[in-house]
């Protein structure tokens, strides 16, 4: 048989089902069942119910959720300005500043860590700096005019 007619015939299949089903849980009127009706014989009154005292202590023993995310803090150090590419969430997509002020920082919150990616030129020497978490992962000084990278 046809590849291409078993797919039809799949396709008109899971489609008659679905309209079947929803005839079937909908009813025939198009509306949703009404829930069964439930009658209440006998209901105590308060003054059949002894009185009671109910004491409870909480205590918390867990801690509080660690922050989600990681904390990506890229920097560049020197004089001047200078060209500045990054990735702003680790997955990639980089962005470019042109004739940035020195010294220059910026922060992310990223979901998952991803690669690190910082490039910095300037007319003097540049340094670039990584720190994920607070901690430097990644640093390096370039030479007048050269590009400093930072990549993971």
């Amino acid at each position: 048989m046809n590849r291409q007619l078993v797919g039809r015939l799949g396709i008109a299949v899971i489609a008659i089902a679905a309209v079947t089903a929803g005839i079937f849980i909908l009813g025939d009127n198009g509306s949703p069942p009404s829930p069964p009706s439930v009658a209440v014989v006998g209901e105590p009154s308060l003054s059949s119910v002894p009185p009671r005292t109910i004491m409870a202590t909480v205590t918390s023993t867990s801690t509080p959720p660690a922050p989600s995310g990681y904390q990506v803090v890229f920097e560049l150090a020197g004089t001047g300005t200078a060209t500045v590419v990054y990735d702003a969430n680790g997955l990639g997509l980089v962005h470019q500043e042109l004739e940035v002020p020195l010294p220059w920082r910026k922060e992310f919150s990223w979901a998952a860590p991803g690669s690190i990616q910082l490039l910095g030129q300037g007319s003097g020497a540049v340094e670039c700096r990584v720190s994920v978490g607070g901690r430097v992962v990644k640093t390096q000084k370039s030479a007048p005019g050269a590009v400093a990278a930072c990549v993971s």
